[in-house]
């Protein structure tokens, strides 16, 4: 049973990372647009959501 929810837990984790890779996909897109976009604070929410990636992967490793 503990396998499982190690499993679930995994699992929960890659679906998180996905949705944070989903937002910087949106973002990189957001930013390569002619819009104006402030992108040094952008680079900053990027970095940010890199930071919370690798947090997430350390909890499961």
């Amino acid at each position: 049973m503990e396998e499982l929810t190690l499993s679930q837990e995994v699992l929960a984790a890659l679906d998180e990372i996905d949705r944070i890779l989903h937002q910087m996909l949106m973002l990189a897109e957001l930013s390569a647009g002619d819009g104006e976009i402030n992108r040094p604070n952008l680079q900053i929410v990027l970095e940010h959501l890199q930071h919370k990636i690798d947090r997430i992967a350390d909890r499961i490793s």
